[in-house]
């Protein structure tokens, strides 16, 4: 069941991880620099605001999900959500009478919340129904629509507000199939009682989350503030790129693989879990390791495919540091910070949340005037950093009645990253050679690469992969 429970997920975010930098491609080639900023300067806010109210009742749900009470726990959260969207309305609606936002603009981003939070919330209940079939096609669909309704927005007006509703749109139709999926428990009433454990498990979520998504795109906002549109558009492009190659196959482990831990959590303790958590690691530090080694590999000839002829020199020179965010960033979201799914409180991210914003905006505003986007790459990989330190000490100097590990098995994760290495040196040979980096050269390297990368998950029995395909070839 893993294995299929897995491959599900990570199959339908790799075709949707293709997709999704096809949408990068053609919006970089269709949008100019500035527009392309302006674009991501509002959907920044949108992460924001979404993140500031209309997040933590999903995560909520999830960690204290329990079938017998599954209807009322989703009518609910249903109704939470309804108000959290509500009062997201009331905080554009001052920001504007304030003065501090313009109508239209408000209203795109209005719009890019309620798109997240009708997609995030079905994609969650489904998620926790362990519905991976829904969720999987859900995923695909978000993928399609938004590189079809932005191409369309884009071609047909240019605007960077037109692309923000566009995106809207694509995620309120990708919420169908899951919708589709959790329908029967739509039907359910509210619970006062749902209610308060929700609250209860989620509030100090509200903060934290919010926190979080400012620091997550504090060195956009900064950017833009600081260096303007032009700026911004390059850094974000080359930031979403990788941010969609490392985050995306992050998440499809988190979906599933935690998903099945949790379940095993509830029925027998941490004890259950850990198998399936170990497991995990593996799968990220594999995804981490040969996803590093192909863009270092190949960072050149991915620009050039996916990124406009604008955006190529920033984005080689950012690349390096931005992928280590990225990495750092899929290992603080998707492994370490799902310790509040197994912990007693959700405390932990706070502070997690807390230091990250105070590191990335920090550092942001110190080295933006002297390196320019530079400074902000930087900044923002030493901020995944520090807050997934957080993570992992204070889940160890917790009083002992919360404390929680998430299991880190070391052995396995250094035998992954050396093979990894060492198949990054042969590329790096093979591209000194004479004809390396040709067409016939790149061909073999990226071959080389996909090889080795089957060897270690063959190796490391990745999501029982290499089991399942003992037991087929012995049943055969």
């Amino acid at each position: 069941m893993i294995a299929r429970h897995a491959l599900t997920y990570v199959g339908s975010r790799a075709l949707a991880a293709g997709l999704n930098m096809a949408s990068v491609a053609v919006f970089t080639r269709l949008a100019s620099v500035e527009t392309y900023g302006a674009y991501l300067l509002v959907l920044s806010w949108a992460l924001v605001l979404y993140g500031a109210t209309c997040q933590w009742p999903k995560f909520s749900f999830f960690a204290l999900y329990d079938e017998a009470r599954a209807p009322a726990q989703t009518g609910t959260v249903v109704r939470l959500l309804a108000a959290m969207l509500g009062l997201a309305g009331l905080a554009g609606a001052a920001a504007v009478a304030c003065g501090l936002a313009r109508g239209p603009a408000t209203a795109a981003v209005l719009a890019a919340v309620a798109g997240m939070t009708l997609f995030e919330a079905a994609c969650e209940i489904a998620r926790a129904r362990l519905a991976a079939g829904a969720v999987a096609v859900a995923i695909l669909a978000r993928a399609v629509l938004i590189l079809g309704l932005g191409s369309l927005a884009l071609a047909g007006t240019g605007g960077p507000l037109d692309l923000v509703f566009a995106v809207a749109g694509a995620n309120a139709l990708a919420a169908l199939p899951a919708l589709r999926a959790i329908a029967p428990l739509l039907r359910g009433g509210g619970s006062t009682a749902e209610a308060r454990r929700l609250i209860a498990y989620g509030w100090p979520l509200v903060l934290s989350f919010g926190i979080a998504a400012l620091a997550q795109t504090s060195d956009r906002l900064i950017i833009g503030r600081m260096a303007g549109a032009g700026e911004l558009g390059a850094y974000g492009a080359v930031a979403d790129f990788l941010r969609q190659s490392f985050v995306v196959f992050g998440e499809s482990v988190a979906l599933s693989l935690v998903s099945i831990a949790k379940r095993d959590a509830r029925a027998g303790g941490m004890i259950a879990a850990a198998p399936v958590l170990r497991d995990a690691a593996r799968t990220l530090t594999l995804l981490a390791a040969f996803g590093a080694v192909f863009v270092l590999s190949f960072d050149d000839l991915i620009v050039a495919v996916l990124l406009g002829p604008a955006y190529r020199a920033q984005a080689l020179a950012l690349a390096p540091v931005l992928l280590a965010a990225s990495v750092l960033l899929m290992f603080r979201s998707y492994y370490f910070g799902q310790i509040i799914y197994f912990a007693r409180t959700s405390h932990l991210d706070a502070f997690a949340s807390a230091a990250l914003l105070v590191a990335v905006a920090g550092l942001s505003v110190l080295l933006i005037p002297r390196l320019g986007v530079m400074g902000a790459a930087v900044a923002f990989a030493a901020g995944q950093g520090v807050a997934c330190l957080v993570f992992v000490l204070g889940a160890r100097l917790a009083p002992a009645r919360d404390r929680v590990r998430m299991p880190v098995p070391l052995a396995d994760l250094a035998g992954i990253a050396l093979g990894a290495a060492l198949c990054g040196a042969l590329l790096a040979g093979i591209g000194l050679l004479p004809g390396g980096r040709g067409a016939m050269g790149e061909a073999l390297r990226l071959a080389l690469l996909a090889a080795g990368f089957a060897a270690a998950a063959w190796r490391f029995n990745i999501v029982g992969l290499a089991d399942a395909l003992r037991r087929r070839r012995g049943a055969a």
